[in-house]
């Protein structure tokens, strides 16, 4: 029987609440995203008698220039300070990040300050922000994929400020001298090299080892879902269960248990049940408002990621302060609040100039798996500063690319009304492709889900849209008949200048060029590709890395305005 929620108590139900919350949303992430991906693969591979005869939209000529880009100055420079902007805009929302964590951590260690008076001053101060920091550095990872040396950089310089930091802690004599009969000490300090270390490993070990299991890029796309979910059903039976062993909870139990007859054992469970399937329910309306959020663009999937994590830090550092009082777990929401506030104003202070944005659409070979998703990913951390990104789902990407709504109804048991089974279906498809930035500046990946029969039509309709098209050919063989269709079409309907074709050692560039020289013969009189030549298709060399990233991201800018 509990007597009182003790600071004790508190913080041993929060490490139960943090450390079980992060298994369960990690099994499940991994379990359900293994389910999605099955059935979004058993339903590629359906026919639906999908009519392209029928359909109301007829091949053309995709909506872009064909004016040669070495020829055209001003579409060079128009490519140059895109891609200028694509760098500023990655910079710009980093450090914008980095002021609202730090506002975050300065209100933890301010409170730090309370619950544990150090005597250190100014540099205690410091020493507590710097840890409470940590989270920003994490969510740099976040929000520069692809750019591994930058953010092993940033880590090297937050532990050699920590390093500083602590260096300074330690020049300050927080001990008075002690003098007992014969016995001096001068005064000194309590801060040591080990010491700063272990309290570092103390507040931040545990979050990050959680936070590296639970948002690792294989699951990163539903994990915030579910463990929004879940920790409401995991908060609201931990405090049912307080109520009940409370000393009135335990009083009332055996009063009930005596008037109705019913062994008191029963009542527990029947309680918890009931409290399972409240909170449960409470959990799918707070997943399916924050899905409702997504869909209407209020939210975006990065803001959501971001917001996990700092509310799982912010509990975790909050677990800590509740030795000064249960009273101090209040911090947790203040945290949070100052954090999406900072956020928000200075985004609307520093709000950037936007040109008018460009779409990619990003083709692949199928069975390259891990590394199409790794390149969609670089990407696409760039291109979503400046435009959307479209493409056609498959297995390779299918589970970094699921959205709150899509994944939702893939729970409910209706997946199927996200794929393309007549015309009518992707005419809604296409018409539902989010174009305008999210409130974060970022736009979204666009995936469409088609059937066996439907995927040609839909790819059709994409490559007519005007957008600069990415196709990664690693890999690509004469077995890719899905590949050398993708080829025909872009040949057929996209100038040659607004579509780049990304190989590497693994690919048959001999059978590729056989393919493209088989596609220009087969041109039709009204073909944009018509005056060119088959040599002049962008095959871009990729063997990967952070400069050969941003050197396929300045070359797709120019093709934009080619």
């Amino acid at each position: 029987m509990i007597e009182e929620l003790t600071p004790q108590i508190m913080m041993v139900s929060m490490v139960l609440i943090i450390l079980t919350t992060a298994v369960f949303t990690l099994i499940l992430s991994v379990l359900l995203l293994w389910r999605y991906r099955r059935s979004v693969s058993r339903a590629m591979a359906a026919v639906t008698g999908f009519d392209a005869g029928k359909s109301d939209f007829q091949p053309g000529i995709a909506a872009a220039s064909t004016v040669r880009a070495e020829a055209n100055e001003t579409g060079g420079s128009k490519g140059e300070s895109f891609y200028r902007r694509a760098i500023r805009a990655r910079l710009y929302g980093a450090l914008l990040l980095l002021a609202a964590v730090f506002a975050f951590a300065a209100l933890f260690a301010l409170a730090a300050q309370f619950v544990y008076p150090s005597g250190l001053g100014l540099a205690g101060f410091l020493l507590a922000a710097w840890i409470y920091f940590w989270p920003a550095i994490l969510a740099l990872r976040l929000m520069l994929p692809g750019s591994l040396r930058l953010w092993v950089f940033s880590v090297v310089v937050y532990f050699l400020v920590f390093a500083l930091i602590g260096a300074l802690a330690a020049t300050v004599n927080n001990l008075p001298e002690y003098r007992f009969g014969g016995i001096f000490l001068d005064a000194r300090s309590t801060v040591t090299p080990w010491g700063v270390a272990r309290l570092w490993l103390i507040v931040n070990g545990l979050p990050t080892l959680l936070i590296w299991f639970c948002f690792n890029r294989r699951i990163r796309a539903v994990a915030p879902l579910l463990l929004a979910l879940i920790s409401t059903i995991i908060t609201g039976m931990l405090v049912v269960y307080f109520s009940i062993f409370s000393t009135a909870g335990v009083d009332q139990f055996v009063s009930f248990s005596v008037a109705l007859d019913i062994h008191v054992l029963w009542l527990v469970i029947a309680a918890l049940s009931m409290a399972l399937l409240v909170f449960g329910a409470l959990g799918w309306m707070l997943i399916r408002a924050i899905a409702y959020a997504y869909r209407k663009g209020r939210l975006s999937d990065r803001m959501l990621l971001l917001d996990a994590l700092l509310l799982l830090f912010a509990n975790s550092y909050g677990m800590w302060l509740v030795f000064g009082g249960i009273g101090w777990f209040a911090m947790v929401p203040a945290g949070f609040i100052v954090y999406r506030l900072v956020l928000s104003l200075m985004t609307r202070m520093f709000k950037q100039t936007r040109t008018a944005a460009q779409g990619l659409t990003f083709l692949r070979v199928f069975s390259l798996g891990r590394r199409s998703d790794a390149l969609l990913s670089e990407i696409a951390g760039y291109w979503r500063y400046l435009g959307s990104v479209q493409m056609i789902t498959g297995p390779d990407v299918v589970n970094s690319t699921v959205q709150p709504h899509q994944f939702l109804d893939f729970l409910s048991g209706r997946l199927s009304s996200h794929f393309i089974c007549d015309t009518d279906s992707l005419a809604v498809s296409l018409a539902q492709r989010e174009r305008a930035p999210d409130p974060d500046g970022r736009f979204r990946i666009n995936n469409l889900f088609c059937h066996e029969d439907s995927w040609q039509p839909a790819l059709s309709q994409l490559v007519r849209a005007g957008d600069v098209v990415l196709m990664d050919l690693r890999s690509f063989s004469a077995v890719n008949a899905g590949c050398i269709h993708e080829l025909r079409l872009l040949v057929r309907q996209v100038p040659c200048s607004r579509f780049v074709l990304v190989v590497d050692a693994t690919t048959d560039e001999k059978f590729l060029r056989a393919i493209l020289s088989e596609a220009w013969q087969q041109l039709q009189p009204e073909a944009p590709n018509l005056a060119r030549a088959p040599e002049e298709v962008a095959m871009y060399r990729y063997e990967g890395g952070d400069a050969q990233l941003r050197q396929m991201t300045a070359y797709l800018c120019h093709a934009a305005f080619a």
